[in-house]
């Protein structure tokens, strides 16, 4: 309002010329008692008042930006259209045109910084998602792409395709590309797919709310640069109150569900909000995912060697329980062990062993075939006092053999969280359709088989060389090169053929998504 006011007499009094920019009236309050006596006020050159946009608060890849153009435009009309463009069509990449919103009418120098800012704010959301995924959970690892803020900017700014330079920011991966075109289908019928209000609390003037920007863009009722766009002011009230009167809706300027449901149409909430948190976390994996590489998706309890793009392997597998999940990261297998010993987790020693230990010793491990150590030496469990601090001095570990608990064979990528892949003897329970069932390992069902289509390059390895090693003692074997593997979770998957494939939250982690991007 005082903008406004400010603005107005200054038109009155004074003649500007049309090339030059009056400074917004928002930093020093000297410049207030100089509108107020309307003396006349010093004009900028364009560029000189992108420098002054330039070093207020703006991130310092825009700011090297301008100073590198010498602080001139960067967004001629044409160009600024064709952005503002792609970033109102921002939904169809699974995020939020409204954080992307920049009004008109708010001066060369202003709107310019404002694009670049936008630009750059859907280049880090496209490339490397909106989330950190330790805030969906502490045991998602995985580390995002970092996108390279100055190399972007400079090649935005010359590009003479700006759709397509922002097409390329997010994952090239057919599994991304999919689920983007199945959300694209998901949109079609909307009236409007560019911005959604989402359900939530009524919405009334003077709240704050992210919705109150999606309700801001969705009626592109401009705000000043500078002001909050999540709060509901006096224009935006203005604008609900015609948007309800068109839509013959109380014109209350309160955005309850009918007037959401009018605004963002007939929608599959469902499929809609789980495409986009899927989405999400495939921007968290690396952009090359390997030539050849192993494929975990635990919602579908499979795992998949994909060897120059195109599938080897595809097999069941057992992964960790609600109560126990498997983590979720990338790494390399480097190691695959025959035979191998299986080392009780201390948590599992605890929780789940130590009362039957207490009971008897000797005839527990020799039932189970374990052995107790201590300082690396092999000792008789009878001669141990079991109690929970013991757990701590003393190794138990299950000799190889026909029922040990990893099987014939594991397949290691050393990690923080201490899980791996491997055999199982418990082959009865890959016929289940849910198995959620072990303590965070992946358990495969066809080890040798997986083994084949995994160690296809391997000069001195196969399955069957493998296979043939079964029995006996443990063997260590070390890959001649480092083979990715990716542990995902995907609810929402969808084929060549353009089907989708849903699969149970099993983890909870496709809701919490949700809720941390407020969708």
């Amino acid at each position: 309002m005082l903008k406004s006011v400010l603005s107005a007499v200054l038109v009155a009094a004074v003649a500007v010329p049309a090339a030059a920019e009056i400074p917004v009236p928002r930093f020093a309050p000297r410049d207030l008692v100089v509108f107020a006596s309307l003396s006349p006020t010093p004009t900028l050159t364009t560029s000189e008042a992108i420098r002054a946009e330039a070093v207020a608060l703006v991130p310092l890849a825009v700011s090297n930006f301008y100073r590198d153009r010498d602080f001139k435009p960067a967004w001629p009309a044409e160009r600024a259209k064709a952005l503002r463009d792609r970033l109102a069509a921002a939904t169809l990449d699974g995020l939020n045109p409204a954080d992307y919103f920049v009004p008109h009418g708010m001066g060369k120098a202003s709107e310019d910084v404002a694009l670049t800012e936008a630009a750059l704010a859907f280049a880090n959301h496209a490339y490397s998602g909106r989330l950190d995924p330790k805030s969906v959970s502490p045991i998602m690892t995985m580390v995002p792409p970092k996108l390279d803020e100055a190399r972007f900017l400079r090649r935005l700014a010359r590009t003479p395709n700006i759709g397509k330079t922002l097409d390329k920011l997010s994952p090239q991966h057919a599994g991304f590309t999919r689920l983007r075109a199945a959300l694209a289908k998901t949109l079609k019928a909307r009236p409007d797919p560019r911005v959604l209000i989402g359900k939530g609390p009524n919405l009334k003037r003077g709240q704050k709310s992210p919705r109150v920007a999606a309700l801001r863009s969705r009626l592109n009722a401009t705000v000043l640069r500078g002001n909050d766009p999540t709060q509901y002011d006096a224009g935006l009230l203005a604008a609900v109150k015609a948007f309800q009167k068109s839509k013959g809706l109380a014109a209350d300027g309160i955005v309850g569900p009918r007037t959401v449901r009018a605004l963002d149409g007939v929608v599959a909430p469902d499929d809609r909000t789980a495409l986009i948190s899927n989405m999400e976390r495939w921007r968290w994996l690396p952009r090359g995912l390997g030539g050849h590489h192993v494929f975990v998706n635990i919602p579908e309890y499979r795992v998949r060697v994909i060897s120059g793009g195109t599938e080897t392997y595809n097999g069941r597998v057992i992964v960790g329980s609600p109560r126990n999940p498997t983590p979720i990261f990338s790494d390399e297998i480097e190691h695959v062990v025959v035979n191998p010993y299986w080392n009780v987790p201390f948590s599992i020693a605890k929780n789940e062993m130590l009362g039957g230990i207490q009971s008897n010793p000797s005839g527990y491990f020799a039932r189970r075939n374990y052995e107790a150590v201590v300082g690396g030496r092999v000792v008789n469990p009878a001669s141990l006092d079991w109690h929970a601090g013991m757990l701590h001095r003393v190794r138990i570990r299950q000799r190889p053999g026909r029922s040990n608990a990893l099987g014939a064979v594991k397949f290691l990528f050393p990690n923080k969280h201490a899980v791996y892949l491997h055999d199982t003897p418990s082959k009865g329970l890959f016929r289940r359709d849910r198995r959620a069932l072990s303590h965070g390992c992946v358990r495969v069902q066809n080890p040798f088989d997986f083994a084949s289509a995994l160690l296809k390059n391997e000069p001195k390895m196969s399955g069957s060389s493998i296979r043939r090693m079964v029995g006996g003692s443990q063997r260590w074997l070390n890959t001649a090169d480092h083979i990715p593997v990716h542990l995902t979770y995907f609810t929402r998957t969808v084929d060549a053929d353009g089907q989708m494939k849903r699969f149970g939250d099993i983890y909870g982690y496709d809701a919490r998504t949700q809720r941390r991007l407020k969708l």
